[in-house]
């Protein structure tokens, strides 16, 4: 082997070297940045739990105001995966577990009675929901922010409201989970069908709170329902949650269903996020074209990409489930335009309006 040969072969070597560097430098994005509000609630925490196993996940943030999250993300790290675990408590710190995420998910404040109504709901949780929207606008306005905190057909138009006044609004970005109901309409048509409910794929449209959900029985997949099975099904997911609250004694949350349904939508945009192109699911989003001449914000199937929303599409449905949907489209129509007007201020809220009644009977 001549001398020449060996110090082009030692050139060449250097170059490769150089080369496989610089490939490794120029990588795509080795694991996504998740960052889950309300960590220590029931539903943050086993979602925290599940989203801990993604391998997708390089940085899983957990916040709270509670200081027991610093706890949850410890007991969280000694689980043996590659995604590290950090725990944000405070509102001082909100700022730190937003910035520069990729995915900011936002639950907690479930029914934990059966007397509460969307709109108690509403009051309870939409001082978090704004903050929330107000730090990722400030400090990650790129990251896709999913809203899971009920109910969600008031909260999207809320913060899509918000980041409009801010000048950011991409509706792309903003994202109402929903696919507790989805999970619930597959279970419930197993049982009743006899088929294995893994199998089962049923869309979800109109919303995700009680008297919104619409499952599209007629286009299930792989087997159709039997047409006299459609109304107990709706019916069934119509009370679903009821039931889990009477089984606690409205002393829980319906949340273990819950944490899943919303990890598998996560890691659903995960997968997204890292190129692939068949991620489909059921999402409160805004709809455009003609279906937005129906209802401007509305749950339906959904494409993900890169910037969140894809594409959103409407299932066929037959005529029981337009009838459904007319009537829950009243009650959704109710709770987008007391999210917008929240915001707005064309419309008070019940506690600007309560404190106004107790000052002027203080005044008599």
């Amino acid at each position: 082997m001549s001398r020449n040969f060996l110090i082009k072969l030692k050139a060449n070597s250097k170059l490769l070297h150089i080369v496989s560097v610089r490939r490794c430098c120029t990588s795509p994005k080795n694991g996504f940045t998740v960052t889950v509000l309300d960590g220590c609630h029931k539903v943050g925490r086993h979602t925290a739990l599940i989203l801990k196993q993604s391998p997708l996940i390089s940085e899983l943030r957990l916040h709270d105001i509670d200081s027991t999250i610093c706890f949850v993300a410890e007991d969280l790290s000694h689980i043996d995966t590659r995604t590290k675990v950090k725990s944000f408590c405070g509102q001082s710190v909100l700022k730190n577990a937003v910035a520069d995420a990729d995915i900011v998910v936002c639950l907690g404040g479930c029914r934990s009675k059966i007397s509460e109504t969307c709109k108690d709901l509403f009051e309870k949780n939409v001082d978090a929901v704004r903050t929330a929207a107000w730090h990722c606008i400030e400090f990650s306005p790129k990251a896709i922010f999913c809203i899971a905190k009920p109910p969600i057909e008031a909260f999207v138009p809320l913060v899509t409201e918000e980041y409009k006044k801010a000048g950011v609004h991409d509706y792309r970005k903003i994202i109402g989970i929903s696919s507790v109901a989805c999970m619930r309409s597959n279970s419930f048509i197993g049982l009743i069908s006899g088929q294995d409910s893994s199998q089962v794929r049923c869309p979800v449209v109109g919303g995700a709170s009680k008297g919104c959900v619409v499952a599209c029985i007629s286009q299930t997949k792989p087997e159709q329902v039997h047409p006299q099975h459609h109304k107990i099904i709706q019916d069934s997911i119509a009370i679903s949650e009821d039931e889990v609250l009477k089984a606690y004694h409205n002393r829980g949350t319906s949340c273990l269903a819950a944490a899943l349904a919303i990890s598998r939508f996560v890691n659903c945009q995960l997968k997204a996020l890292n190129g692939e192109t068949n991620c489909v699911d059921c999402a409160f989003v805004k709809q455009t074209g003609h279906i937005g001449q129906f209802l401007p914000y509305m749950t339906s199937i959904v494409r993900l990409g890169r910037h969140g929303l894809l594409s959103a599409h409407m299932p066929k449905i037959n005529g029981y489930e337009a009838h459904c949907l007319k009537r829950a489209a009243l009650y959704i129509k109710d709770y987008i335009k007391l999210g917008e007007t929240f915001v707005t201020g064309e419309r008070k809220g019940i506690k600007e309006i309560k404190s106004e009644i107790t000052k002027a009977v203080k005044c008599n």
